[in-house]
Order: C-alpha cells, then sequence, then structure tokens
C-alpha cells in the first residue's frame, strides 16, 4: 500500500511537472492581434498596429480581402510608423480588417475584425471640387521633413470626401519622377469646417510602388496637423494658414489663391 502510494505520488508529482511544460509550449503559439480588436465602429482615423506574439518577420494589412499595406519590422503599423488607418476612403458600412503577421519560421497567424465604417463629411460646396495654382519657385528642402525640394509649377488640388488630393505639376513617369516628383500625388486627411479646415497626416489606401503615383506623405504618416482658413469669391480660392503650417513644403504648396477648374 505504501509503495502504491508512492508511485501514485510519483505519478501526480509527474504530471504536475509536465503541467508548466504543457502550459509553456501552448503560451509559444503564434497568434496576431491588433488595435482594432474588439472593435465594432471605427473613428474617422485610427492607429491600426498588428501585434505578434513573437518575432515576425511580415505582417500584411487586408481590408476587405486586399492587401492595402506590408510592414517587415516592429512596430507593425499600417501607413508606417506613427500612421493612421483614416476610414474617408472607405463606404459607409461594415468592412473586413485583417492582419495577417508570418513568424520568423513560417508560422502564420491572422485575426479580422468587422467594423462598421461611417460616412467622412462632405467639404462646404463653394470649396468642393477642383481648382489650380502656379507656384513659380521650388519650394527649399526641409530638413525635418523632406530633403528634396518640391518643384515649381502648376499644381491641382481637389477637395472632396475623402481627401485632399495634390497632384505635382508634370507628367507621370515611374522612373523619371523619382528625381523631379512630377505627377505625384499626395491624399491628405482632413476635416472640412466652413471657414477653416484641419490638415492632417496621409489617407494611404495601398502600398507605395515606383509605378503608382499616388501614395505617401508632406512630412510624416501622422502630420504633423495645421489649420487653414479659405474663402471663395467666384472661381478664386484663397487658402492662408492660421497662425503657421509646421510643414513649410505643404505650406509653400497651400498658401496662395487658386482658380476653379472642375
Amino acid at each position: 500500500m505504501r509503495r502504491r502510494t508512492y508511485l501514485g505520488l510519483l505519478v501526480l508529482t509527474g504530471l504536475a511537472a509536465l503541467a508548466p511544460a504543457a502550459a509553456t509550449h501552448a503560451a509559444k503559439k503564434f497568434t496576431v492581434t491588433s488595435t482594432l480588436h474588439g472593435k465594432q465602429v471605427l473613428p474617422h482615423r485610427i492607429p491600426w498596429v498588428a501585434r505578434p506574439s513573437g518575432f515576425a518577420s511580415e505582417v500584411k494589412f487586408v481590408v476587405d480581402g486586399k492587401v492595402r499595406w506590408i510592414e517587415h519590422k516592429a512596430p507593425f503599423v499600417y501607413s508606417d510608423d506613427g500612421g493612421y488607418l483614416v476610414t474617408s476612403w472607405l463606404s459607409p458600412g461594415r468592412h473586413r480588417f485583417t492582419v495577417k503577421a508570418t513568424s520568423s519560421t513560417g508560422v502564420k497567424a491572422s485575426e479580422t475584425v468587422v467594423a462598421r465604417v461611417v460616412a467622412a463629411p462632405e467639404p462646404p460646396a463653394d470649396l468642393a471640387g477642383t481648382w489650380q495654382r502656379n507656384v513659380p519657385s521650388e519650394v527649399p528642402a526641409d530638413p525635418a521633413c523632406a530633403p528634396d525640394p518640391v518643384p515649381a509649377g502648376v499644381y491641382t488640388m481637389t477637395f472632396e470626401r475623402r481627401w485632399i488630393e495634390t497632384v505635382n505639376p508634370g507628367k507621370f513617369d515611374p522612373v523619371l519622377s523619382q528625381q523631379t516628383f512630377a505627377g505625384y500625388i499626395i491624399d491628405s486627411d482632413w476635416i472640412p469646417g466652413q471657414k477653416t479646415f484641419e490638415v492632417a497626416g496621409s489617407v494611404t489606401v495601398n502600398l507605395i510602388r515606383d509605378e503608382d503615383p499616388r501614395g505617401g506623405w508632406w512630412c510624416h504618416p501622422w502630420g504633423p496637423k495645421a489649420t487653414y482658413s479659405w474663402s471663395v469669391v467666384g472661381d478664386v480660392l484663397t487658402l492662408a494658414p492660421v497662425g503657421s503650417d509646421p510643414i513649410h513644403q505643404r505650406a509653400g504648396v497651400f498658401t496662395g489663391t487658386w482658380r476653379r477648374v472642375h
């Protein structure tokens, strides 16, 4: 009896010893979650950050089944470090937001959140539409933001629900534009108002690719923000920063008079 009890204790002790090992093994299972976890309604802008349980070599950010951004280094942030998921480009209603992570050993994990997006506000009727302005000389490089000057020429700017779209002068070429910046398109996050608007960082809808003119930001993916006053008389729009715009190149392009083209 004593022997049997002793053996029983050995078995119980062995099982107890195995339990932590099993727990440790379970804890090592590779998983991923994100800052959208548990969200049912998304705001206008929100940080979308993937959080793998271990080292990840790649994280894909997928919206409604299409890959919109890829990161290969932590922190794994949609629209690059400090960036936001800005929802203004999505139609109102429910959408699927998925993070897909791959571990260093090739193990894959994913998490999908189904959340509702609300409609972004429409711009005031007088401001909505497309405008052009001739920037007579290049805007110098800004060491805090951009190492290259912004080209001179005729810029096109469109104010719409999704964003402020700014198109650089010239014709886009996937090779030459990497040096001249001709035809590049920047989509800026904004909040319209009746006399002023707030402009921030990027509305990112796709990976930045050499063959695609759309993508990028004026300084950082998150901004910084600025407020502009606007007024329209006939077909002339006047923009001016309220106070100052910390992004000098954006100010150099935005500030001044624009003529309506559409």
